[in-house]
């Protein structure tokens, strides 16, 4: 008997010592990475309060150095949604986007009363067309952004919402748009410049030494300089809810 107590010690003790290992919530989004840009923040936070507060749905955003002691997305994934209980008590309308940047795990955790919006597949398609792509060129704050936007454009349209912040949603999709289409037409200008160049000095009988970028524009290609980088815009507690372990989760 006494050694059957010492071992539910023991558990009692190791769950306690994991629970310590969550961070707290502070808000929608929690940047414990130090990812998130003060402008990406503001809007999600904005999002965030009107999908609670025309939907009832709550959705939190975390991000951390590192998940340890966990050794999976998953585990740690179920332990923040334990210990925060996102989404409102007795509905379970509670979703949370996580990233644990040390171990490039991403994870989306469905409340088992948004579940019935939020399959696994969809969840999926969440991560592999809105944020990874962006978390893979190295812009964690857009992918996030864009991520939670995508989760909140969906609770409304399925909720029959229409969301005040659907146009800031849509007007930084445009913005993103806008500036592929002008990094396009800056590139077909440059290789037709250097088209034309090559013709000029093939009729002239000159060598021509412009086969790089560098040599057409002076100061491209020295140090770090690139065409990358889209900027992200523009060239409450929570209320008991439930999880079950619904959602997917992705490496990057």
């Amino acid at each position: 008997m006494r050694k059957l107590f010492s071992f539910l010690l023991l558990i009692l003790i190791a769950a306690s010592t994991f629970a310590d290992d969550i961070p707290s919530y502070s808000s929608y989004v929690n940047d414990y990475a130090g990812l998130i840009s003060e402008k990406d923040k503001a809007s999600m936070e904005d999002v965030a309060k009107e999908v609670e507060e025309k939907t009832g749905a709550q959705i939190a955003v975390l991000t951390v150095k590192s998940m340890s002691p966990y050794t999976s997305i998953d585990q740690f994934g179920m332990a923040v949604a334990e210990k925060w209980k996102v989404g409102q008590k007795d509905k379970d309308t509670g979703i949370i986007l996580i990233l644990a940047m040390e171990e490039r795990q991403v994870r989306i955790e469905v409340g088992y009363g948004l579940e019935g919006i939020f399959n696994d597949a969809k969840v999926g398609r969440i991560l592999d067309n809105t944020v990874i792509p962006y978390f893979r060129g190295g812009d964690f704050s857009a992918g996030l952004r864009r991520g939670m936007f995508k989760i909140a454009d969906i609770i409304g349209t399925e909720m029959n919402v229409e969301l005040d912040e659907r146009t800031k949603m849509q007007d930084n999709t445009f913005t993103e748009t806008l500036c592929i289409v002008i990094f396009f037409i800056i590139f077909v200008s440059i290789f037709v410049m250097m088209i034309r160049r090559m013709n000029n000095a093939k009729r002239t009988g000159r060598r021509y030494y412009g086969s790089s970028f560098g040599a057409m524009y002076p100061g491209h290609g020295h140090g770090r300089g690139s065409f990358g980088g889209f900027s992200s815009r523009g060239c409450g507690g929570f209320g008991g809810g439930g999880f079950g372990g619904g959602g997917a989760s992705r490496g990057f």
